[in-house]
């Protein structure tokens, strides 16, 4: 099994978007938020993913959002926006605007729009790939209905430009059957109560959700497993996991904003469709975060 060049390898906080309760967006607290992370270790940020919001952005306040961000950390770490859209050419419209900012590599799901066949996500890839940047394809079959299978992943590594994938397949054993299917993609966890067994799988780079809330935690999980101390790690782990598991709950966005605010971060206010989590909810996650930062 070849090892893939680990170009995304660290923590990606895949960065929440905050709204006020009037319902506009935070420009200022977005910044403050990335500035934040920046301070606390991480080694970049991922805006306009699905916990971004972004499909509840305007196209002013998405471009807004990239801007904001990358104004934010001012080049100490990279920035590597979402670009998924309903369509290739809107993806490929948002690719364009983020090689015009300056960015790198960008982070695309398949067409949103309906269940694509195998060739037509190779079609919106091929699309996606013109501005020249790297893509990290993320798979999340539970947003888009359609699974980027090891084999379809092996089909999009014969595209330079697709260089990883974020994995939420939420299957652990994914890991090792997309290196084996596409050794040249780097996979990286995109399911936090996955990390673990996904890095000892061989997993190099995570993008996280919770990390929001808890960044110099998260880099310090990451460290753990990148140095092979998998006792510390396990152990860190299981202490954070109950946190961890809103990451694949249908309400993360929520759970993750509530988090935020309560670690001195700005989460804010959520958009429709989304509603603010129930009381009980809500109770869960800050007494879950209680224990936490009590325990560690």
């Amino acid at each position: 099994m070849n090892n893939a060049e680990p170009r995304f390898d660290g923590v990606y906080v895949a960065t929440a978007t905050p709204f006020r309760p009037d319902g506009t967006l935070d420009y200022d607290a977005l910044g403050r938020n990335c500035e934040q992370l920046v301070e606390r270790g991480v080694h970049g940020v991922v805006p306009c993913g699905s916990l971004g919001e972004y499909e509840a952005l305007t196209d002013d306040e998405r471009a807004g959002v990239l801007k904001a961000t990358i104004d934010a950390v001012a080049g100490r770490v990279e920035v590597v926006p979402g670009v998924s859209g309903k369509s290739a050419a809107e993806a490929r419209r948002w690719a364009d605007a983020a090689a015009q900012l300056g960015c790198r590599a960008v982070m695309s799901l398949p067409p949103t729009s309906h269940a694509p066949t195998p060739d037509e996500v190779v079609a919106h890839f091929v699309e996606v790939a013109r501005p020249g940047l790297e893509i990290i394809a993320y798979n999340n079959p539970f947003s888009t209905r359609v699974d980027l299978t090891p084999g379809l992943l092996a089909r999009l590594a014969e595209i330079d430009a697709v260089v990883a994938v974020k994995e939420f397949s939420q299957d652990v054993r994914r890991v090792a059957a997309v290196r084996q299917a596409a050794p040249r993609l780097q996979v990286i966890c995109g399911c936090d109560d996955t990390y673990v067994e996904a890095a000892l799988m061989g997993a190099t780079g995570w993008i996280a959700g919770f990390a929001n809330a808890l960044p110099a935690q998260s880099v310090e999980l990451y460290e753990l497993c990148r140095t092979g101390r998998w006792d510390e790690a396990v152990a860190a782990y299981l202490r954070m996991l109950p946190l961890l598991r809103w990451d694949a709950d249908p309400r993360f966005v929520q759970a993750i904003k509530l988090a935020m605010d309560e670690t001195g971060f700005v989460g804010g206010d959520v958009r429709l469709p989304r509603l603010a989590l129930a009381p009980r909810d809500a109770d869960q996650v800050r007494r879950e975060l209680r224990e936490f930062l009590e325990g560690a």
